[in-house]
């Protein structure tokens, strides 16, 4: 059965909400544990050495790595992200894009590099620096984003370059500052 066929076969099933709704749920908790093995693997670490790194025993790393645990939270999943020294990126998207991410996956998809060796990263050093600055509290967040000179961005005034996102409930501001 070719991949294609395998893609119509779902999405003829996917008329259903209530099988959408598994899918979807299906696709999360039992990606999520075997990324997160095998991204821990490949950096040779054990489960008790990622454990130390997330600040959390053993045995909750055992439980994360299971497909059939399904209690992750995204407070626990950035928690090992940042152990692992890789990003996480959590968004709403199609559902054509779910069928097609889960049909046309990959031993390449469970490939993370850790940020030292990202590909993507690697040879820019000094392209740019990212640096919380502020409180956060119930009403708003900042965060300052350093870029050099050579970035472009189109002001005038003095290198480096700031900008200061504020995010508040009702609003997010992005504010340019020179010199800082």
């Amino acid at each position: 059965m070719s991949m294609t066929s395998v893609r119509q076969n779902l999405a003829a099933k996917f008329t259903d909400k209530a099988y959408r709704d598994a899918f979807v749920a299906e696709q999360i908790f039992s990606r999520l544990p075997m990324k997160m093995r095998c991204i821990r693997e490949a950096q040779d670490l054990t489960q008790r050495q990622l454990g130390d790194l997330a600040g959390m025993k053993q045995t909750w790393v055992s439980k994360l790595e299971d497909p059939n645990y399904g209690k992750l939270t995204i407070a626990t999943i950035l928690k090992v992200a940042s152990a692992l020294d890789v990003g996480v990126q959590i968004d709403f998207v199609p559902y054509s894009k779910v069928l097609s991410d889960a049909v046309y996956r990959t031993s390449g998809s469970f490939v993370v590099p850790k940020f030292a060796d990202d590909p993507g990263i690697a040879g820019m050093s000094g392209a740019f620096s990212g640096i919380v600055q502020g409180t956060q509290s119930h009403q708003a967040m900042g965060t300052l984003i350093t870029f050099p000179e050579n970035v472009g961005i189109a002001t005038s005034g003095t290198a480096p370059r700031n900008i200061t996102a504020v995010t508040s409930s009702e609003t997010t501001t992005l504010a340019l500052v020179a010199g800082l």
